[in-house]
């Protein structure tokens, strides 16, 4: 086996690793190692001696960024709790890397696996991070709503990156000095411009109040509380539509929750998807231009 193979190897290793002890933990070295044995990685049946799964576990925390703790009382590992946003954001992208590692080391799989195609540049997610790191803006051409008569040149300060449904953005600061999402599908062209100072803006911070992608001047976080259908509500409990979400009250054929986010476009789109299943109660703005929609709906299809 070559160098490159081998290394690549042994971190297809270290990423299952990460797994066993994201999915099982707290587990013993005992378990870890049958479940080694058993892996689909292990193509030469090879077993895992303790002194190797040290090697391994101190690797998984240095290359990853997360502590692996053992239970002294039963020897048993498990991965601590992140203890801030960018461990959180460390472990989204393993997330999604082991994913691709589990379907790499699977062929019979792949048959099995249907993926939403995400539209993506990897190119410009290059460029986007070098800017970031070299502390330069971009020149970018963006073309709005895909109108070719709607295309603009401008110098951008780069904040970060952003997915959300199924598509990356580039978050930026204009030349006004207001951050803006534009999506790699209308970005034309996206080169390293010159050494600019750095953004004031945090994409966390940025986006905190936010259902989606979407900032709208004037539109500031309100509470909102919605009634929900029991069985969406048990959908909206797993996947919650905001960090804030919360449940009020709680029926047999119904769930109340609240949440304080901007009420932009793509929230109220997001409330309409779901039909009769959930109404707003409040704020009463929010519940008017929810039933003006609906009603405009209707008349298409009197």
């Amino acid at each position: 086996m070559g160098v490159e193979r081998r290394q690549a190897f042994v971190f297809r290793r270290y990423l299952w690793l990460y797994e066993v002890l994201s999915s099982y933990g707290p587990v013993g070295y005992e378990e870890i190692a049958e479940l080694w044995s058993r892996s689909g990685l292990n193509d030469d049946h090879s077993t895992l001696p303790h002194k190797t799964f040290e090697n391994h576990r101190r690797a998984v925390e240095t290359l990853f960024d997360i502590v692996v703790t053992c239970n002294r009382v039963t020897n048993q590992y498990y991965i601590a709790e992140e203890v801030d946003f960018q461990s959180r954001e460390v472990r989204k992208l393993l997330d999604n890397a082991l994913f691709l590692n589990n379907l790499a080391s699977k062929d019979m799989l792949r048959r099995n696996i249907s993926l939403e195609p995400v539209r993506t540049d990897v190119r410009y997610q290059r460029i986007v991070i070098e800017a970031i790191e070299e502390g330069k803006d971009l020149l970018l051409t963006y073309r709005h709503n895909y109108d070719e008569r709607r295309e603009e040149t401008l110098h951008v300060k780069p904040i970060g990156l952003k997915l959300f449904r199924q598509r990356w953005y580039l978050v930026a600061e204009k030349p006004d000095g207001e951050p803006y999402s534009y999506p790699f599908d209308r970005v034309r062209h996206l080169l390293i411009g010159e050494v600019t100072a750095p953004t004031a803006y945090d994409i966390d911070s940025l986006f905190a109040d936010s259902y989606g992608i979407i900032r709208q001047n004037g539109v500031r976080p309100e509470k909102v509380t919605m009634k929900v259908e029991r069985e969406e509500a048990n959908y909206l409990e797993a996947l919650p539509f905001h960090p804030s979400q919360q449940v009020v009250e709680r029926a047999d054929d119904y769930t109340i929750f609240s949440l304080t986010v901007c009420p932009t476009y793509d929230f109220i789109m997001e409330i309409l998807s779901h039909g009769h299943k959930i109404e707003i109660l409040s704020p009463p703005s929010l519940r008017s231009e929810i039933s003006d929609r609906i009603k405009m709906a209707y008349r298409l299809y009197e």
